[in-house]
């Protein structure tokens, strides 16, 4: 599962925005940094979770399903064989908040049973005709209605993914919204739509019939044995997976849908099941899935496993899921050409993709082992990326991101290992250290091991676990059989315990030698119950004037090492690549960085060297002579380095460095000098998509009307980011010619029209009072998408202060999309409630309060927003 639009990189996003909006760069940390003083809350363990006891061995699963749209229901049968442990008269089976009507042998014996409801494990008893005998196999059809109605809302920790089944209809407030049924399983929830046993140390085969009205497509696992018209109207799907997988990797979808043929790949249909009014942009979308299947097959040494591999798109879901081959994926996650321009969605593909090994061929055997399951999607999506898009990328999109996005959350104080049987509950372990952390300490194992052990080791874990649950010992084990290597100082470190080295590196030279002196200086955190690595030992490379050296860190205070060098170096590179988990203090000069930043092979150093000048340049005891070196190198940087991330990179770093920063700074003009303003005109150009947008929201942010030509030259950018930053920046200007260019936009139908959505939002920043009836207009027309109406109740919410008609709108739609954790438009909401400055909108933040009462993070954001809401109503 990746979580796209998993609600928490929804509150990140959402977060972020307010971060930029309430200019809080700068501010203390809302959640203190262990070791800050003797008074840190102290972190216990949560509560341990052993893995769930069997007493019964589940063969088949046959799921016969028709299902009631009016009461968002599924009714039918299923019908179970298992074997028992233990000779019993009793099995038992998980079955959430379902009307249980029947239970039967397979020749229709009537069985009791005693169902308690609700959700909790062996919920279901059945007593059997007789003392069935260890290893006999019994088969019991369950007939039964589902209860459980799934929302938007729903109470999971797996936010918008929900619980079992989920119904999407046309409403009132969107009455073109499609008719569709998916479902979502992980982590144990399909006992809310079967029952079954619903934990993932269990491995069986199924086949699923569903009727349905002839007009829908039902996707499902495994293959496709009969589809039968009824004569009724209505039509059965017969779907079959022979080969055995785990519970929560059963699915069902239900849609109106073309089938769009994304290839194949050694027979095997590769399938994409899209709108039937967005068949190009499906092909589009996932014709490098083929590719894809045999990029895994190839290196992994083991073929796709199974008969089809289709992907589903549907509505209000929260990522991807790796449906055993069946992935259910988000609706956007279908792009069109302009969009393409700005970035693919092969992320996202590969990721699931790549599930199908290592989630689903094995799968793991509990929720504390989750690292098995999505630090290998993780980073098998990154190889992907390596294989296609180049090391450099990899390196910068995949490692980089990955390890800043785990020190993000150790510097908030969210630290665990990455295995553990110490959790609050099962989805609490869908964190940073199973996705970003735990693919990185795959990356430190592959550079370890080396290429040809890493796909030695990969190819025999998968062979010798195929179809079964499995542990990190497994992994570890098949390592050792493979390559002959012990990893268990390895995994002890980096999986079984929490933590990280810092390093202090120093080095000096003399007499053709340079001598690097590095330290471990990480503590033992006293408050945290966790284990913890005390030091750390590997491999790390060393970069000396482009020549690397491996050398071997001991598990120690200090280590010294020495090199013969012909002279000084110019360049030294601790790390080469950041392969490492660290975090480094390394003194450099400016001449040293700047040297390392336009000269280093490493895009990684280059990019770490121009992070460490633009520091440089903003503290107040540089020089002026060492301001304008950094300043210059990093604008020639910004234009000329090979790598258009890195390009993107810097050119951020020159703009954060003239951005005033504080508090009530957003409305600020930026003031560049002229040859910085020559630099991101010039970045205008760039062949990067993203740099070209980056560029224009910065030269935005002076508000200077004599860039509106740039601007206006944007709205009609190939790309669709640079068209959005560009209607922005056209709106600060307050340019005559803003609100025509602005009106044409919205009145431009586009795809999901993105060209409304970017007029909008330039419209609410231009804060024209002419726009008010256009807001208006379109924030009350309910056949277009949520995004249009919600930008344009943003338009409201900017130029309708003293309108009668603007605060009952948007206090109506703000509640909805609290209700609804759509957390882009309760930002928006959010912010007109300021700009209105109505005292009513008290009553907003009340509600935000309480809705995130347990989110720190969230509460500290919220409270500078409504600090800033009581400043306008008292203006």
């Amino acid at each position: 599962m990746k979580f796209k639009l998993f609600i928490r990189q929804s509150l990140a996003l959402f977060l972020a925005i307010l971060f930029s909006f309430s200019s809080m760069v700068n501010a203390r940390p809302l959640i203190k940094k262990p070791f800050d003083d003797d008074k840190q809350t102290k972190i216990k363990l949560p509560p341990v979770n052993w893995i769930r006891s069997r007493t019964i061995d589940v063969k088949h699963i046959l799921i016969d399903l028709k299902f009631d749209w009016e009461k968002e229901q599924a009714y039918g049968t299923s019908t179970i064989t298992v074997a028992p442990f233990n000779d019993t008269n009793k099995i038992y089976l998980d079955a959430a908040y379902m009307t249980i009507s029947a239970v039967t042998l397979a020749n229709g014996a009537a069985l009791k049973y005693d169902y308690k409801g609700k959700d909790s494990d062996n919920n279901l008893e059945i007593t059997l005709d007789r003392v069935y005998k260890n290893g006999e196999d019994v088969t019991v059809k369950v007939t039964y209605r589902t209860n459980y109605v799934n929302t938007a809302d729903a109470d999971t920790a797996i936010g918008s993914f929900g619980r079992g089944l989920r119904f999407i209809k046309p409403t009132a407030d969107n009455p073109n919204k499609p008719y569709q049924i998916w479902s979502q399983g992980e982590t144990e929830f399909n006992r809310y739509w079967f029952p079954s046993y619903d934990s993932p140390n269990d491995f069986r085969t199924t086949e699923l019939k569903a009727t349905v009205d002839k007009k829908y497509t039902v996707v499902s696992n495994g293959k496709l044995i009969d589809k039968k018209d009824n004569g009724d109207g209505s039509v059965t799907f017969d779907w079959k997976m022979d080969i055995p997988y785990s519970n929560y990797l059963s699915s069902i979808v239900v849609a109106e849908y073309a089938e769009v043929k994304s290839g194949e790949y050694a027979g095997i249909p590769i399938i994409a099941y899209g709108y039937k009014n967005e068949t190009k942009e499906v092909y589009e979308t996932t014709k490098s899935v083929p590719d894809m299947v045999k990029f895994f097959s190839e290196k992994t040494g083991v073929k796709y496993a199974y008969p089809k591999y289709s992907q589903a798109m549907v509505e209000e879901f929260g990522g991807g899921m790796e449906n055993i081959s069946a992935t259910t994926q988000i609706e956007e996650m279908i792009v069109n050409e302009k969009e393409m321009v700005d970035g693919d969605s092969n992320s996202l593909q590969a990721h699931e993709l790549a599930h199908q090994w290592f989630g689903d061929y094995v799968t793991c055997r509990d929720w504390g082992q989750i690292w098995l399951n999505e630090s290998f999607a993780t980073y098998f999506d990154a190889l992907y990326n390596e294989h296609s898009k180049g090391h450099e990328d990899f390196l910068y999109n995949n490692i980089r991101s990955n390890q800043n996005t785990y020190y993000g959350d150790w510097a908030q104080g969210i630290r665990r290992p990455i295995v553990t049987k110490y959790y609050a509950n099962k989805d609490a372990m869908f964190d940073n250290y199973a996705y970003p952390r735990g693919a990185d300490v795959l990356h430190m194992l592959r550079k370890h091991l080396g290429e040809e052990n890493w796909w030695k080791a990969i190819n025999h874990y998968l062979t010798s676990n195929a179809h079964k649950p499995v542990s990190t010992e497994n992994l570890r084990i098949a390592i050792e059989e493979a390559t002959g290597e012990s990893m268990d100082w390895f995994f002890d470190q980096w999986l079984y315990k929490m933590g990280h080295p810092v390093f202090e590196v120093s080095k000096n030279y003399s007499n053709g030698k340079l001598t690097l002196t590095v330290k471990q200086t990480q503590k033992i955190d006293p408050n945290n119950e966790f284990p913890q690595a005390e030091f750390f030992q590997g491999k790390m490379d060393i970069e000396v004037d482009g020549k690397i050296e491996q050398i071997w860190i001991k598990p120690q205070t200090e280590n010294v090492y020495s090199f013969d060098v012909a002279a000084e170096p110019k360049l030294v590179n601790f790390d080469f690549e950041s392969t490492w988990l660290k975090e480094v203090k390394f003194n450099k000069s400016v001449d040293e960085l700047i040297y390392q930043m336009t000269n280093d092979k490493d895009v990684l150093a280059r990019r770490s060297a121009g992070a460490e000048l633009a520091a440089t340049y903003k503290k107040a005891e540089t020089s002026a002579t060492d301001k304008d070196k950094i300043m210059s190198t990093l604008r020639n940087v910004a234009a000329n380095d090979k790598f258009w991330r890195v390009r993107r990179g810097i050119l951020s770093e020159i703009g954060i460095i003239f951005t005033p920063q504080g508090q009530n700074q957003a409305n600020v003009a930026v003031k560049f000098d002229d040859a910085t303003a020559a630099a991101f005109l010039k970045a205008t150009k760039d062949e990067s998509s993203q740099a070209r947008a980056d560029a224009i929201a910065f030269l935005g942010n002076t508000r200077d009307v004599k860039y509106e030509n740039v601007y206006l030259e944007g709205l009609n950018d190939k790309s669709n980011r640079v068209n959005g930053e560009s209607a922005l920046a056209l709106a600060k200007t307050k340019s005559p010619k803003a609100f025509d260019a602005l009106v044409k936009m919205v009145n431009t139908d586009s795809w999901h029209q993105n060209s409304r959505i970017q007029g909008l939002q330039g419209l609410a920043e231009l804060g024209d009072k002419r726009a008010l009836d256009l807001g208006l207009k379109y924030a009350n027309d309910k056949n277009q998408p949520a995004q249009v109406r919600t930008n344009a109740l943003g338009i409201i919410g900017s130029i309708g202060k003293g309108d009668p008609r603007a605060y009952p709108l948007i206090f109506e739609n703000f509640k909805k999309a609290l209700d609804a954790n759509n957390f882009n438009s309760i930002f928006t909401l959010t912010r007109a409630f300021i700009s209105l400055a109505d005292p009513r909108g008290q009553e907003a933040f009340d509600l935000l309060k309480n809705k995130f009462k347990d989110n720190p993070n969230i509460i500290g954001f919220v409270n500078q927003l409504e600090g800033q809401f009581k400043e306008a109503i008292k203006k």
